[in-house]
């Protein structure tokens, strides 16, 4: 029988905090972590349909914050294909708008301000397990703390302009830290569940984050999906399982929509992909593969909110190597180039229209942009 598949997103959380967690850096052990995973798009509807299809936004119909209903009857998204090859599919959200109910025989949601979910998913996972009766499981388990006590501590209080929000970085990340530590425990609660149930020997477990959360580091970004720095777009994938490398952890460059294939490989699941992504599993499989760097990756936003709101399209594009990333405002006609290298926070610009460097990736870019 194929292997159970238990999706664990940590919505909001950053990859340069996750080692702050004891309990988290237990899980790092027990698996395979890849540590500069790009997402497609720094927000959470964006960011988890490109996982789920394989495919960027404009390629699967979900490229802007209010698109989240419009996913392309022409795409299958994972859900659909496990339920396909024999899978008992479900899921539990924040809101019916983060993924289709397409593929899933449980599709539900919870009330991220009353439901403790350190209680509600473990018996979630139990009752599912049950209804499978005996057929392989599929699970989305959402965990929104993070993101409840962005909305609730930030976004409430402070307008996208007030700069005293901006100038307490510091104290924003100890708080942001505090709130990761509860994230670490609650994915322990989640792994001795399985554990606890007899089938952690036949799944296949994967902690994740859909983009970063901003502290205040640029202004006008109060969490999230304004820009395309790498506190918001640099995201981790933790993999664990009997046949997966433990203690193993990557740097290598690679992009969200990498998992559809790699995940379908892992099973041994066969079917037609058409989007961009590569597979690595033999990577988490094999201690003697290396992962190669991914030689170009992109990412792509439209704010709500901020001093270049655009809700309906994205205005905000980078493309990412190994070592640089350029960024386009559109709305203002402004490029931005860093040495990821050598200025890793991207504070200093190097773009020069006359460079070499500096015009290859704009080329690169304006052609995804324009695909």
């Amino acid at each position: 029988m194929k292997p159970n598949i238990v999706f664990v997103l940590l919505d909001g959380s950053r990859w340069d905090r996750i080692n702050n967690s004891s309990e988290f850096n237990d899980l790092i052990h027990e698996g395979t972590l890849l540590n500069n995973v790009n997402t497609a798009i720094p927000y959470t509807i964006g960011s988890v349909n490109a996982i789920l299809s394989g495919l960027y936004g404009k390629e699967n119909g979900i490229d802007a914050y209010y698109k989240m209903f419009r996913l392309k009857d022409s795409v299958k998204v994972l859900s659909e294909v496990l339920k396909q090859e024999g899978y008992f599919t479900a899921c539990d959200l924040l809101s019916e708008k983060i993924i289709s109910k397409r593929g899933f025989d449980v599709h539900q949601f919870h009330d991220e301000y009353k439901d403790d979910l350190t209680k509600r998913h473990p018996k979630f996972i139990k009752e599912n397990l049950e209804k499978a009766n005996g057929k392989p499981l599929f699970l989305f388990l959402h965990y929104t703390r993070i993101h409840t006590v962005t909305v609730s501590e930030i976004l409430k209080k402070y307008e996208w302009n007030n700069k005293k929000f901006y100038e307490n970085k510091e104290k924003n990340l100890i708080n942001y830290d505090k709130t990761f530590l509860e994230a670490g425990v609650y994915s322990k609660i989640i792994q001795k569940t399985i554990n606890d149930l007899g089938i952690l020997n036949d799944t296949i477990l994967i902690f994740f984050a859909d983009h970063g959360t901003g502290v205040g580091e640029r202004f006008g970004e109060r969490n999230y999906g304004s820009f395309t720095y790498e506190e918001t777009i640099r995201t981790y994938f933790l993999f664990i399982g009997k046949d997966i490398i433990k203690k193993r952890i990557s740097s290598s460059l690679r992009e969200s929509v990498d998992i559809y294939p790699t995940l379908l490989e892992l099973v041994g699941i066969q079917t037609k992909i058409n989007g961009s992504g590569e597979s690595f599993s033999k990577y988490l499989k094999n201690d003697q593969e290396e992962l190669n760097d991914k030689e170009y990756v992109y990412s792509e936003t439209g704010a709500i909110q901020g001093p270049y709101p655009s809700p309906m399209k994205p205005n905000v594009f980078c493309v990412k190597t190994p070592s640089h990333k350029l960024i386009y405002l559109k709305t203002i006609d402004e490029w931005k180039l860093f040495n990821l290298k050598d200025d890793p926070n991207e504070m200093n610009n190097i773009f020069n229209k006359d460079d070499e460097l500096s015009n290859k990736l704009r080329e690169k870019l304006i052609t995804w942009i324009n695909r």
